[in-house]
């Protein structure tokens, strides 16, 4: 125990010697070199060292501000024909279906609440889509849209009058 003592008391006395020597601070100037003076150059040899801008060139590159998806095809597209063009198919809800008659007629509920008569061949959607069938209990509405490398797609979405409630 008693060589504990010893080696710490060296060890303190070691410290206090190096913190009571007081060292001079250098002056900053002899820290850091000078830099070299600069040779002065040219304009055109200045014009010489700096590399060519670069330029953007746009051909056959797609435009990185247009949209991934586009609702229109062609400009007559712009005037929407009846209410129910203003919302997507998952926003409506077919109620009722009368498809006992040579013309089938399905009625479709927007989400305020508001009913309208649809037939075979009626606009109904954002994608300007068409209604092909209507059967005992859904309605399939043909939707065609371009996609972002601009091919025309065509989809078929069953809206379900009696939707399962699962189990």
């Amino acid at each position: 125990m008693s060589q504990r003592y010893i080696w710490l008391a060296g060890l303190l006395v070691l410290a206090l010697a190096g913190c009571s020597e007081k060292k001079k601070p250098q002056a900053a100037a002899s820290i850091r070199p000078t830099p070299p003076p600069m040779a002065e150059a040219e304009p055109e040899e200045m014009a010489e060292a700096i590399v060519e801008d670069y330029r953007y060139r746009p051909d056959g590159k797609r435009d990185p501000f247009e949209s991934f998806v586009r609702v229109r095809l062609s400009s007559e597209d712009s005037d929407i024909a009846s209410p129910l063009e203003r919302y997507d198919l998952s926003q409506l809800m077919v109620t009722g279906i009368v498809w006992g008659t040579t013309n089938a007629r399905a009625l479709i509920e927007d989400p305020s609440g508001k009913g309208y008569i649809v037939g075979v061949g009626t606009a109904i959607g954002k994608n300007r889509g068409k209604v092909i069938t209507i059967g005992n209990n859904r309605v399939v509405v043909k939707e065609t849209y371009v996609d972002f490398h601009d091919r025309a797609s065509t989809k078929e979405v069953e809206m379900l009058l009696y939707e399962t409630q699962g189990g």
